[in-house]
């Protein structure tokens, strides 16, 4: 038997950000990155890039823990790199919702203000193939030089909330 899982409609959303290191697996840096973020007692469900009408930011996740969360999810892991996870949002002018872009690196060098650009242009572009202009773009990224004996992860996430 098939069960599809339904999600009341967002009405709410928050975006979190954090980063770690371990020196035991890619795993725990995860962990230790989402419990950085606050969101690391929530099982995050990844999904896309689509803002609802009416939808308000907030701040803090009132949310019990094992819940399921819908996210928009940008992930960097590695070791010996520089790591670097973002997200851009905005919305539309026509107030129809909005979009959310994320990106992540993991390289020898990173230029932070390339990653910033990149981050632009892709949110840019979601909103030229829809044939809309986005107003109240925001940005919200890291990033993390990992020693080559650790493990390392930057995580950035879109939380919706019902």
């Amino acid at each position: 038997m098939l069960t599809m899982m339904m999600f009341e409609k967002a009405t709410r959303f928050t975006v979190k950000i954090g980063k770690a290191t371990s020196s035991q697996s890619t795993l725990n840096a995860i962990d230790k990155a989402m419990h950085e973020a606050s969101i690391g007692d929530l099982n995050l469900i990844k999904v896309s890039s689509i803002l609802p009408e009416d939808i308000e930011q907030v701040e803090k996740i009132s949310s019990i823990r094992g819940e399921f969360r819908p996210t928009v999810l940008s992930k960097a892991t590695g070791s010996g790199k520089k790591l670097a996870a973002g997200l851009a949002w905005g919305f539309r002018e026509d107030d129809q919702g909005g979009y959310v872009i994320e990106h992540s690196s993991e390289e020898e060098e990173l230029d932070m203000d390339e990653f910033e650009e990149e981050l632009i242009e892709r949110l840019t572009e979601m909103g030229e193939v829809r044939g809309v202009k986005l107003k109240d773009v925001n940005l919200v990224y890291d990033e993390l030089e990992v020693e080559e004996d650790k493990f390392g992860c930057v995580i950035a996430g879109l939380v919706y909330l019902p």
